[in-house]
């Protein structure tokens, strides 16, 4: 029988689950009268499916007891009575059975018994044991339908990855508002992919294309291209760091692309606007402190809640807010131009008054220049990013995503009811502590921080 090593990426499901026996015969007889009941169900309820006709199929381990899921590619609406399931991102080894579903039993048998022992992989312990895949075509009694099988396994360990560019440096159009993104002449990003695992990040989105979101992996040859690109340029400018992936993230450590690119930023006579959530920034500050002298220069830290037991359950792989905090006092005190990224906020979660106005008195006690939320105090939700975060809410929040679903529908973007209100608060309270909340405002700040002779010298 064959087998493919394969990378899947997250799969969200809508369906419902039974309860199986310890009989292997038992459980197949259990399961084919649960798939009828199932398609029953989906066309009673007149159900739209987000792929035509495939299906899923999971067996399930939790404690001591074994279920078997019918499900159907996630949708934003369904009924009632199904339940939201998550595939995770991972390694899996793949056999294709061929036959109807009588003869899956057999096959499932000879792949635990004789396949995996034989194969160089690890099954993952994982509540999933394997899933199967019924895609369009397939026939319950046909010899000649297929059923895809899925078993979870433990991941090759691979060396860090390149991914091969030709370019870096984006310009900002000529013709584009002056106060967009805290005015950046230029953008790039040296890694692509994010492993804080934030809940709400609109980076997982399709319409970026970026597969294995969670994989951090590097541009090959990025500080020879930049330098390339730096060199050619006839002006100098600001360079935005960070926008679609942490330019400080835990493999910086030891690729040290962005170490390399200050370098050449610092060489060539730019400045840099940088936005991260990771204590890792404070590695390069005298190089940070030498560009910010020579070219306006802008930092932004991320802080969505004041509480660090809430950012660890939002944010679960970046440093706690608290650590964000001593990062802003502590890039404050070398005397750089540094707020607070006050986004996104989370409906029915972090849009309370307490969190906001603990968030402006702990960036007052940190000394930030400013805090800047983005549109509405809310967030962005489209397609898997969507999926993803709904998922999460029914596992911390449960219930939760039914009050989303009933305020926004599809809406991209999703504020909070007290938007208006929390605005005014937050408002009133930076106007208290004289710290910049307006991004012309803040653009204008940072920009004159360099006297206009020395700008000169640079261009």
């Amino acid at each position: 029988m064959k087998s493919e090593y394969v990378h899947q990426d997250d799969i969200f499901l809508v369906g419902k689950r039974i309860l199986l026996t310890t009989s292997l015969q038992e459980n197949h007889l259990l399961i084919k009268n649960f798939w009828k009941q199932f398609n029953a169900k989906l066309k009673s309820v007149h159900m739209p499916l987000a792929q035509p006709w495939i299906k899923y199929g999971i067996m399930l381990r939790e404690d001591t007891k074994l279920y078997y899921f019918c499900g159907v590619p996630s949708l934003n609406c369904y009924p009632l009575d199904f339940e939201l399931h998550h595939i995770p991102r991972g390694a899996f080894l793949h056999f294709t059975h061929h036959g109807g579903m009588d003869q899956l039993p057999e096959t499932i048998t000879t792949i635990w018994k004789q396949e995996l022992p034989a194969s160089p992989y690890q099954p993952l312990t994982s509540t999933i044991c394997y899933y199967e895949v019924y895609e369009e075509g397939f026939m319950f009694q046909s010899p000649t339908s297929t059923i895809q099988l899925y078993i979870p396994i433990q991941e090759e360990v691979t060396p860090f990855a390149y991914l091969p560019a030709k370019t870096l440096l984006a310009s900002q159009p000529r013709n584009s508002n002056a106060n967009t993104w805290f005015g950046m002449d230029f953008n790039m990003n040296l890694y692509k992919g994010c492993c804080h695992g934030c809940v709400y990040c609109d980076s997982r989105s399709k319409c970026y294309q970026v597969a294995d979101f969670d994989i951090v992996k590097g541009k090959q040859n990025a500080l020879a291209i930049l330098e390339m690109e730096l060199r050619k340029k006839r002006k100098k400018g600001t360079i935005g760091i960070g926008a679609m992936s942490d330019t400080y993230n835990p493999f910086e450590k030891t690729q040290c692309l962005t170490k390399g690119a200050l370098a050449l930023i610092e060489r060539y006579g730019y400045g840099v606007g940088i936005d991260t959530k990771s204590t890792l920034i404070l590695r390069d500050i005298d190089i940070l402190k030498r560009i910010a002298k020579q070219y306006p220069s802008i930092f932004k830290i991320t802080i969505t809640c004041a509480q660090d037991s809430l950012s660890k359950q939002i944010e679960p792989f970046a440093p706690v807010s608290s650590k964000r905090f001593e990062t802003v006092k502590a890039l404050r005190e070398a005397g750089l131009f540094t707020g607070i990224l006050l986004m996104p906020i989370l409906p029915f979660i972090n849009d309370t008054e307490e969190n906001i106005l603990t968030i402006v008195q702990k960036a007052h006690e940190a000394h930030a220049n400013f805090i800047f939320v983005y549109g509405g105090f809310g967030l962005s939700l489209r397609d898997n990013q969507r999926d993803y975060y709904y998922h999460w809410l029914d596992q911390h929040y449960p219930g939760l995503r039914f009050t989303y679903e009933e305020h926004y529908h599809k809406c991209y973007s999703c504020n909070s009811p007290h938007s208006r209100h929390l605005y005014k608060l937050f408002v009133k309270e930076c106007r208290k502590y004289g710290i910049l909340y307006r991004m012309s405002d803040i653009i204008r700040a940072y920009k004159s921080a360099i006297p206009n002779e020395q700008l000169q010298l640079t261009l």
